[in-house]
This record gives structure tokens, sequence and C-alpha cells, in this order.
């Protein structure tokens, strides 16, 4: 520990005589000029004093005197420059956005009769800044598209990496962070190319912040470290050690936490002297103090530190610290007991999150609402903010996990980006713009590949594995235990049958997906997703018991079904039934029982079928103490399907029917070959489809 201060402590020597040096430079050489040059130089100490010393008077020293003698000789670029340096100060260091967007949009006024992209792009970089703090997203969007635009009609680089930071920024703080990341990405790879520290991390600590989001504490703490690396002043506030320190208490690393807990209370006292800034920074440093403070009930502690300041917090429109802080103030009433203060700050974050859509304090503000309404025996009210709670809570589950996914193939997409540009830096601008989009593609193939044969690997040695030890076994084991052993490999073998869920299967699913994003059909990419995601974690969830839910295996198999009509483009139909007894009973079955049989009918029967419609039919009906599966298509038969795969596929066995008929056996144990029975369906002689009839015992909890 003492070595880690002692590290620290000399980068923070070395930084502020860096800095110390560039600023005294700045100084010595302003009596020597005038005009435009003299300007610049007063808004580069602006600057220094905004990023580097963090002190807000100096900086508005600077670039107020810069604007004045601007506007004395109609130096329309050094005005506007003046104008978003404070604007910067005002928005993210003394937390004004509103101030912010005021200076911005006046500096856009200044350049509109100005041909002057480069400048143009910085000033909509700062009010789309402003109005995502504000959270007003939609708004932001629009900003940061036109300074994209200015910044690419500019050729600057660093301008074109400022908007990409800009509408990285925007995502995660409106919840997209799996939208973010492409962009963030990019800006620090252009940060690291043009030499700028601050571009690289700010994008930096926010890439950390997406992964922390996404519930990847280590993955996140890797960039953290790489931004901290630049020991930037302003950095060390905004992405502060506190982040670090939640990281490592997500990681149960409870020492780790307190160190840098620790490093970032340091930090607000070493890094500016400004007391308005600090008054800015000091709720981000204590939020590790207020946790530990709610955990020991010191109730009036936290209040005395919140209370204070939340008449400012609504004045200032800094909307994540104050809805964080209503939502503090609302928890510590209600554990006081004090019911109507915490009906009043609940209506109040219920009221500003819903104006600015933001899903996690909206469910927040729900869960406390009906809980004091609950407690006050106001059913209904209590009632209707529950089913609110309950509603965003099972959507956000979905969207986090559908979101957690995207963000790694966004992760992955990019540094496959990164990794091929730098590949090919040598290759001139004209044979690049041709080949990047395959050789993307190539990439992702490939990654897709070596998944897929990887898993194929892994079961085949897992699956080969058991067969060995069930053979050992065999040997040293009388007749009931030989017994035991058969009806535990045939678990394993269902099992991995169901793990398995037919690579290519996945494969092609992924693959469709990816078609959709290739051709911008985001929305519909997400859907499929979203149900593809639903669909695997059904079927692991089923791997893990013997029997599940009816209702919980026939909606699995319904996902099962929507994800192969898409991956088929539509090419067949389909129709389930189940009794109502079944589906509203207690009933449960061997998960994944009959799906085999209808993927047999969809690939063997329906997709090689030339000619008419292609219908599938699935029922499930409850007869005495039996479930009966019928799964009927009108394909073309067994006997062409195998004339088809013998011509394709020649001495290709397929386990999966035999498989599924043991498990049917073990299930009813009865060993009747007649509870499995799959017909053929002709006319005249001609295969006209086939009828797979399963009868197995039902069970209810």
């Amino acid at each position: 520990m003492a070595v880690r201060f002692t590290i620290v402590l000399l980068l923070l020597s070395l930084q502020v005589f860096t800095q110390t040096h560039r600023i005294d430079s700045l100084k010595r050489l302003l009596p020597s000029l005038t005009g435009p040059s003299e300007i610049n130089v007063l808004n580069s100490l602006a600057t220094e004093y905004y990023f580097y010393w963090l002190h807000s008077d100096s900086s508005f020293k600077y670039s107020d005197l810069a604007y004045k003698k601007a506007s004395a000789i109609h130096y329309d670029a050094g005005k506007a420059d003046a104008l978003c340096i404070r604007a910067g100060v005002e928005g993210r260091l003394l937390g004004q956005p509103v101030k912010m967007e005021t200076l911005a949009r006046q500096a856009i006024e200044i350049l509109k009769d100005e041909n002057d992209p480069k400048r143009l792009s910085t000033a909509y970089y700062y009010v789309g800044v402003a109005l995502t703090i504000q959270g007003k997203y939609h708004f932001a969007e629009a900003l940061f598209d036109t300074a994209m635009q200015l910044a690419i009609q500019s050729k600057d680089r660093l301008s074109i990496g400022w908007a990409e930071q800009g509408i990285g920024f925007m995502y995660y703080k409106s919840g997209k962070y799996w939208k973010s990341f492409g962009h963030v990405m990019e800006a620090q790879q252009i940060g690291k190319e043009v030499n700028d520290s601050v571009l690289t991390t700010l994008s930096l600590a926010i890439i950390a912040r997406t992964f922390s989001e996404a519930g990847d504490p280590q993955t996140a703490l890797n960039y953290y470290y790489q931004a901290f690396q630049y020991s930037m002043p302003f950095i060390r506030l905004w992405a502060h050690h506190g982040d670090m320190a939640f990281c490592h208490l997500q990681l149960k690393r409870f020492d780790s936490a307190q160190y840098y807990q620790e490093l970032n209370m340091q930090d607000l006292a070493t890094q500016t002297t400004d007391p308005k800034i600090r008054k800015k920074f000091e709720p981000f440093s204590e939020g590790y103090v207020i946790d530990i403070q709610l955990a020991k009930k010191q109730y009036d502690s936290v209040l005395n530190r919140i209370l204070p300041r939340i008449q400012t917090l609504r004045q200032t429109k800094d909307i994540f610290p104050y809805m964080h802080s209503l939502l503090l103030l609302a928890r510590v009433y209600q554990a006081k007991g004090e019911h109507q203060t915490t009906l009043q700050y609940s209506r109040e974050l219920y009221q500003v999150a819903k104006e600015h859509g933001s899903r996690r304090f909206i469910k927040n503000a729900a869960e406390l609402l009906a809980d004091v309404f609950a407690t006050q025996r106001k059913g209904d009210s209590a009632y209707f903010y529950h089913k609110q709670y309950t509603v965003i809570k099972d959507s956000m589950e979905t969207v986090q996990y559908a979101g957690r996914t995207a963000l790694y193939l966004a992760a992955s997409e990019a540094q496959n980006k990164i990794r091929l540009l730098e590949k090919d830096k040598e290759i001139n601008g004209q044979q690049l713009a041709l080949n990047k989009k395959e050789l993307q593609k190539q990439a992702q193939l490939k990654n897709l590949l070596t998944v897929g044969i990887f898993m194929i690997i892994l079961i085949s040695i897992l699956f080969f594995r058991n067969i060995i030890l069930k053979r050992k076994n065999e040997k040293l084991r009388n007749e009931q235990e030989q017994s035991g052993l058969k009806r535990k490999a045939m678990e394993l073998e269902m099992q991995a049958l169901r793990a398995q869920m037919n690579p290519h299967f996945i494969f092609n699913c992924l693959s469709a997906i990816d078609n959709l994003i290739q051709t911008n059909q985001a929305d519909k990419a997400t859907t499929y997703l979203s149900r593809f995601a639903k669909l695997i974690r059904g079927v692991l969830d089923s791997s893990k018991n013997n029997l599940v839910p009816f209702q919980k295996d026939f909606e699995t198999l319904k996902l099962y079904l929507e994800m192969e009509k898409f991956r088929c483009n539509d090419k067949f139909k389909y129709e389930l039934q189940a009794d109502a007894d079944l589906l509203q009973g207690d009933y449960k079955v061997p998960p994944l029982l009959i799906q085999p049989f209808v993927e047999n009918a969809i690939h063997h029967g329906l997709l090689n079928k030339t000619t008419g419609e292609r219908q599938l039919q699935v029922k499930a009906e409850l007869q005495d103490e039996h479930i009966i599966y019928s799964i009927t298509d009108n394909g073309i038969g067994r006997k062409m399907a195998a004339q088809l795969k013998e011509m394709n596929k020649p001495g290709q066995q397929s386990y999966g029917i035999q498989i599924t008929k043991e498990r049917i056996q073990l299930h009813n144990r009865n060993g009747i070959d007649t509870d499995l029975v799959i017909k053929d369906l002709e006319e005249e002689g001609i295969g006209t489809g086939t009828e797979a009839r399963v009868c197995i015992n039902c069970y209810q909890s």
C-alpha cells in the first residue's frame, strides 16, 4: 500500500511540474504577441486551467480576456473558441449544463457565416454534451450528427475523434452502452494517433463505464488502468477512482475497493484548489462513504450530506446526480418510517425520471411508491406502481441481457476493425475503401467458425469421455449398478443433445441476425437477438432438470420454431396447439423431448419439398394420465428424405431419434415400443408427409 502511494505522489509531482512549465511558457510568450496570435494564446491558457489545473476563475479570466480582445478586432474564431472553453468549464467542472448550452449556441451563432467547419463542429459538440447532461438525448443525437458531418467536411482527425466521443457519451448516458462502444473505441484510437491525451483518456473512461454497466468489472478495470496512465487532473475527478473502487467491490476485493475510495478522496483534495469545482465533484467522491453510512443505518449523517445540495441540483438540471440524490433521500426516509416525506421524494423522482426517460430510476421510484402506498393500505395505487415496477424490471433484465451480448459483439467488431486498419496502413485509400467491408466479414466469419468448431470438439470430448467411463464401470458393478449407470449415461447423452442444440442452428441464427445488421435492419435484428437469447437461456435452464413445467417446455418449443422459421426465411408455416388443462395445470415433462422430431420434420420433410405450401402441425393432448404429442408435416416423406440424404451425405447416421426413443422408455419405465409411432402419410403410393406420435407419462408437482 505504501509503495502505491509513493508512486502516485511521484506521478503527481511530475504532472504539476509539466503543467507549470506549459503555463509559464505561454505567459512568457504573451507580451510579444498582438492580434489573433495573442488571442489564441489566451485561449490556450484558459484551456490549460480548464483541463489541467482545474481552476474555473483562472480559466474564465483568460477566456473572457480573449473574447474581449477578439470582439475589438472582429476576430470571430477567437470569440467562438473563448465561448466554447467557458461552456466546457460551466458544464463539466461546475455542473451548469444550461449555461453550457447557452454559451455553445452563442458560438454557433457567431460562426454561422464563417467557412470554418472545424470550429463549428466543436461548438455543436458542446451543445450536444450540454443536452446529454440534461437528459435530452434525442436532441443531443441530432447535434452530434451535425458535429460529425462538419468534422468530416473539415478533414480534421481530432474533430472527428471528438464527434465520435460525443456520440458515444450520449449513447452511454442514455443507457445504450452497446451502441456507445464502437464510437468511443474509434475516438480513443484517433486520440492516440494525434497524441491528444484529453480525447484518449475521456474515451477510455467511457469504455470502462460501458463494461461496468454491462456487469463486467474486470474488463472495466483494464480500461480504467489505461485511462489513469495519463494521470490527467480532469480524468482523476470525472472518471474518478471511486468508479474503480466500485469495480473492486463487485469483484469482492474489499481491500482494493477501500484503497481506491481513499485515493478518490485524496484526488478531490489534491487535483484542484477551486472550491466551486470541489462542491460539484464532492457528491461523487462521497458515494462509497454514503453507502457505508446507509449500511450502518446512520440516516442523519446521510441526510446532512444530501439535503444541502438537493435544491442546487434542481436548479442546475445536472440530471443523474439529481435523480440519484432523490433516490437516496426517499430510501433514507423510508427506513426512518416517515412515509409522507418518502412519498414526496419518490413522486419527484418518478416525475423527473419519466420526463427524461430514465427507466432505471422510473423502476426505483415505482418500487418505492408501491411500498409506501401498500403501507398506507392504498391498494389501487400500490398495485398500479407495483405493476409498473414489475414490467420495467422484466424489460430491463431482457434488454440488459441482449445489450450485454450486443456490447461484446460490438467490442469484438471494433477490435477486429482496429487490427485491420493497423495491418493495412500502407494500402492506399482507394484499396482500403474497396476491401475494408469484405475483410470485416471474413474476420467475423472466422471467429464464428472458430467458436463453432471449438464447441463441437469440446462436446465430442465430453461425450466420448463419458462413454469410456461407462465401459470401465460396467466391468466392476452388478446388474443393478449397470442399470443405474445406463440411466445416468442416457441422462448425460440427453444433456449433451440439449446443450448441442445443433451448432448449425446456432450459427445460422447468428448469421441471419448479422445479415439484418449489415442491411441496416437494426430494430428487427434486436428483436430476433432478444428471442434467440431467450431461447438459449431456456435451453440452458431446462438442461439442469430432468423434468420441467409443460408450459415452460412448450414456450421453449415455440421460440425454437420462431427462430427456425426466421433463419429459413419463412419457407414454412407452423401451428402449435395444446390442451387448456396442460397450459393451465402443473404438469411436468422431460425437456425438449419432441424437438428432434420437429427438427426432422422441418429439415428432412418440409425444406426438401419443392412445390405447394409447407405446413407443420404440433399438438399436445391430455389423455387419462398420459400426454400425447403428434408432429405432422406435409413434406416429402421418410422414404424420399432417406434417398436424398443418401445422395447428399452417404453413410452418415443420426442418433437423435434413437436417443429420444430411449429417453421415452426410461421416462415411462415400461419399454413399450408403441409409445413412439412414426407413420408415413401417402396418397396413391406417393409420400405426402410424416406423422410422429409420442406418448409419455405425465407427472403433477
